[in-house]
C-alpha cells in the first residue's frame, strides 16, 4: 500500500466513538494537506450502550449498527478493511493482516477492546469451541439470533460469564429476550469477588434487587472449563448449561501491548493527558470507556500533532453518571451515592443514547 509521501499521513485504527468524531470533523472542515486512512475490520459501528437493548429486543439491529460508508465518503478518508497485525512504533508503520504495511506520521488507536482467545482458552478449556464471545461485537450480533431461535424451540439454561456492569446488563437483557415462550433460565457467573463491589452501594443494591426479581441466579464463582453441556466452576461445582456467553472484561489489543510503548507495572499503556503514548508521542490511544467529550479533544490534538498548535487536555477520572439497562423498559441511573430506577429512567437513557449515536453520523 502506498500513500502520497509529500503529504503527512494520519492513520486511524478502529471505528470507536472518538475516531468517528475525527471523521465527522474531517467531513465538516476537510483534511487540509494531509492524507487520512481509517483501518477497521468491519464497515460498521456498533454502539455498546445500546447493545443490551438489541439483545433484549428493544432495538432492531440497524438501530444499533450503523454503516460507516456515508461518513467515510463525506470525510474523504481512505478506508481499509483489515485487522492490525503489528505496530512498529519506532519506524512509524503498522502491518496489516492483509499483508500491507501502512506508514504513518501520526497514529490514533480507538479500537474495540479485545479478548485474547488463547489466554481465555488457557483459563477456561473449551471456551473457544463452546462459548459465544461478546467481543467482537460484529460476530456476536450475527450469532445472537441463532440462540434466540433455539429458545423458541425449548427452554435453555444460559450462563453469562463476567462480573462488570456490561455483563450484568447482558444477563438481564438475555433473561428478558429468552424468557418466552418456554421460560429459559439465566445464571450470572461473576467471578471470585462480590458482584459490582467496585460500584457505589446504591447502584449495587438496586442491581442485585433487579437480578433477584428477574430470577437470575448469581454465582460468586469462577469458570474454569466448558464442555458443551456444562460449565465447570473453581469451587468444584458443575452448572448445566446449553449456551455460555463470555462477557469478560476485554482489554488492549495484543499488537498494541507488544509494540514497545511505555507501560506501567501491570502492563497498561501509559497515556498522558493529551491521549499520547508517553514514550511515542506520535501514537494517540483512546482509553476504553472514554466519555463522549474525548472525541473533540482527540480531533483537536490530532490536528495539532499534524500541523502544530496547542494541545488540549482530555477528560480524566471515572464516569460520574452510570446507567444500567435492566430489560423490560426498566433502567437504573446512579450519580455518586444517589441511585434512581424505573421506566422513566429507561426512557431518558433511550433518548440520550439515540441522540448521541445520531450526532456521531450527522455532518
Amino acid at each position: 500500500m502506498t500513500v502520497n509521501s509529500s503529504r503527512k499521513h494520519l492513520v486511524l485504527v478502529g471505528a470507536g466513538r472518538a475516531n468517528l468524531h475525527v471523521l465527522k470533523g474531517l467531513a465538516r472542515q476537510g483534511s487540509a494537506d494531509m492524507n487520512v486512512t481509517l483501518v477497521a475490520p468491519q464497515p460498521y459501528y456498533i454502539d455498546p450502550a445500546m447493545l443490551p437493548g438489541y439483545v433484549a429486543g428493544d432495538y432492531a439491529l440497524d438501530e444499533v449498527r450503523i454503516a460507516l460508508d456515508p461518513l467515510v465518503e463525506a470525510s474523504g478518508v481512505t478506508y481499509v478493511a483489515a485487522h492490525v497485525h503489528s505496530l512498529d512504533a519506532t519506524g512509524r508503520r503498522i502491518q496489516l493482516t492483509s499483508g500491507d504495511a501502512l506508514p504513518y506520521d501520526v497514529l490514533s488507536v480507538d479500537a474495540e477492546p479485545t479478548l485474547e482467545r488463547e489466554a481465555v482458552e488457557h483459563a477456561m478449556p473449551g471456551a473457544r469451541r463452546n462459548a459465544l464471545f461478546v467481543h467482537p461485537y460484529e460476530a456476536f450480533v450475527q450469532l445472537w439470533p441463532q440462540l434466540q431461535a433455539l429458545a423458541q424451540e425449548r427452554a435453555l439454561q444460559v450462563a453469562v460469564i463476567g462480573g462488570d456492569l456490561a455483563a450484568v446488563e447482558l444477563a438481564m437483557a438475555v433473561a428478558q429476550a429468552l424468557n418466552s415462550p418456554h421460560g429459559s433460565r439465566v445464571s450470572l457467573i461473576s467471578g471470585d469477588a462480590p458482584l459490582l463491589a467496585d460500584q457505589p452501594a446504591g447502584l449495587q443494591r438496586r442491581v442485585l434487587s433487579r437480578l433477584k426479581a428477574m430470577h437470575i441466579t448469581v454465582l460468586q464463582d469462577r469458570c474454569v472449563g466448558l464442555d458443551g453441556q456444562a460449565v465447570e466452576l473453581a469451587s468444584g461445582a458443575t452448572l448445566l448449561c446449553d449456551a455460555p456467553l463470555l462477557a469478560l472484561i476485554a482489554g488492549t489489543p495484543a499488537w498494541l501491548t507488544q509494540a514497545g510503548l511505555q507501560a506501567d507495572e501491570v502492563g497498561e499503556l501509559v497515556v498522558n493527558e493529551r491521549l499520547q503514548s508517553e514514550s511515542h508521542r506520535q501514537v494517540f490511544v483512546v482509553p476504553p470507556h472514554a466519555p463522549p467529550e474525548t472525541g473533540p479533544v482527540l480531533e483537536a490534538n490530532l490536528r495539532t500533532a499534524m500541523g502544530g498548535g496547542n494541545f488540549k487536555k482530555a477528560p480524566v477520572g471515572p464516569v460520574r453518571l452510570r446507567t444500567v439497562s435492566c430489560g423490560d423498559g426498566h433502567a437504573i441511573a446512579a450519580w455518586g451515592f444517589l441511585a434512581i430506577e424505573g421506566r422513566e429512567v429507561w426512557n431518558w437513557k433511550d433518548r440520550r443514547d439515540r441522540r448521541q449515536l445520531a450526532a456521531l453520523f450527522t455532518p
